[in-house]
């Protein structure tokens, strides 16, 4: 992956990433190639790559985690930060 890079450590399984991508995506075409989520066409969009962290433990509770990186090409700074903005709005639980 090149381009500009965005890790995030986010408390969810790879399931529920999928299960909750389409909302980020909001009408992109995107596919899943050799493990990578390509979001956007060939010239222009991101790749997000999925790691799998240790729990995180709290008390008697455990949360998966996820090292989520994206990797932005042919994007302009506005259309990173917009994406973003659908992003975390997508993964956001709780009340945020």
């Amino acid at each position: 992956m090149s381009g500009s890079l965005v890790e995030k450590d986010m408390a969810l399984t790879p399931a529920d990433f999928a299960r909750l991508l389409p909302d980020a995506a909001r009408g992109l075409p995107w596919r899943v190639e050799a493990g990578v989520y390509c979001i956007g066409g060939a010239d222009a969009g991101v790749d997000i790559r999925l790691d799998q962290l240790p729990e995180r433990r709290i008390a008697l509770m455990a949360l998966p985690r996820l090292r989520v990186t994206l990797a932005f090409r042919g994007w302009s700074a506005e259309e990173r930060r917009a994406f973003l903005d659908r992003f975390d709005t997508a993964f956001r639980r709780g009340g945020g």
